[in-house]
């Protein structure tokens, strides 16, 4: 929370800078055109000029401010015209009111005045100035947005090479790997199907844990949701069929993606540090998936006794994934307690 409004004080701030630098250049420049007297009849004098000029920048780093972070940019990410337009649209309407109470209600300026103009003109100027700065902040948050987007992927290559790095030192040979599990089933198969359905099911997780998904690192929901449910199958061997899980799954976009392995290892960590045999607590697993919108959900009861050692790295992970592919797209919430834990991702299609 603290992170976010640190972030839109420093947007504002370079706004308010740059939006300041702009207004003093023009100004500069109309005396240079014209002439100081002029100048200072259209700005008005003394107090005026400095509430003129103050009213100004104050008006226009807040209306650039919420054009470009808060309509354009989610407009160029989402393109979701049907509710960003009208928004626009508001606020010009909101801006227009403003002005015109400012102009004809608070100043009341000198109908036999010089720089006197009248509602008719106000509001085609009014017209003429909104346009022209919706194309500015179109220009602008296209900037922003294309900058991030190479920011986005330089950390995404930045991970790739760190996970390749990590996959050459910790890695066993996956060939020698999958032989010997292929020689164990093989070996089971007759004397103990169980134990050779639980090495098939291993071999076929790590062999999903260990290719390459390309430079993304992302699978169709329909295969991490397959291979959930192998993980969840393998720990249910491993106890005898004995946890107490309590799985709801509503899949409507099969065709959706999402990191490798996102869902599967919180799901594992639910495995390591959850109570599993509580009837009245089970380990609750939810995925609801629809066009729009994809909801997953985990929570455990804590167990008690020794704590196995974690350094939440696979954690630590799922978060920097899911903040690089989907950023502000996305949240993930983690709840704790004494008794419970929980995590929650929500990602909008």
């Amino acid at each position: 929370m603290l992170q976010t409004i640190k972030k839109q004080w420093k947007q504002i701030l370079i706004i308010l800078t740059l939006y300041t630098v702009w207004n003093i250049t023009v100004f500069l420049f109309l005396i240079r055109l014209q002439g100081l007297e002029i100048t200072m009849k259209q700005f008005g004098t003394g107090a005026e000029f400095y509430l003129n000029f103050v009213h100004t920048i104050i008006k226009g780093t807040i209306v650039y401010y919420i054009l470009i972070y808060h309509l354009v940019i989610p407009l160029i990410r989402s393109r979701n015209w049907k509710t960003i337009i009208p928004q626009c649209l508001f606020l010009f309407v909101i801006l227009t009111a403003y002005e015109y109470l400012w102009n004809f209600a608070i100043i009341k300026p000198d109908p036999k005045s010089v720089n006197y103009v009248s509602p008719k003109t106000f509001f085609i100027t009014a017209a003429v100035l909104d346009s022209i700065i919706i194309l500015i902040s179109y220009f602008v948050a296209t900037l922003i947005t294309s900058n991030e987007m190479r920011k986005h992927k330089e950390e995404l290559e930045k991970e790739k090479l760190r996970a390749e790095l990590a996959a050459i030192k910790y890695q066993i040979n996956p060939h020698f790997l999958f032989n010997s599990l292929s020689l164990i089933y093989t070996k089971t198969l007759k004397s103990s199907p169980e134990a050779a359905h639980a090495v098939h099911l291993l071999s076929e997780i790590m062999s999903y844990a260990l290719d390459d998904w390309g430079e993304m690192g992302t699978v169709p929901l329909a295969l991490e949701v397959e291979h959930m449910k192998k993980v969840i199958e393998m720990n249910q061997i491993r106890f005898s069929n004995t946890l107490k899980i309590k799985y709801y799954e509503d899949v409507q976009a099969n065709d959706a993606v999402i990191p490798v392995l996102a869902f599967v290892t919180l799901v594992e960590n639910a495995f390591k540090h959850g109570d599993l045999n509580d009837e009245k607590n089970q380990v609750s697993i939810e995925l609801i998936a629809t066009k729009s919108k994809i909801c997953f959900l985990v929570c455990n009861k804590k167990k008690t006794g020794p704590k196995e050692p974690s350094k939440g790295i696979g954690l630590n992970n799922v978060q920097q994934r899911l903040e690089l592919m989907y950023g502000i797209k996305h949240t993930f919430k983690i709840k704790e307690d004494e008794n419970y834990y929980l995590n929650e991702i929500i990602i909008n299609l």
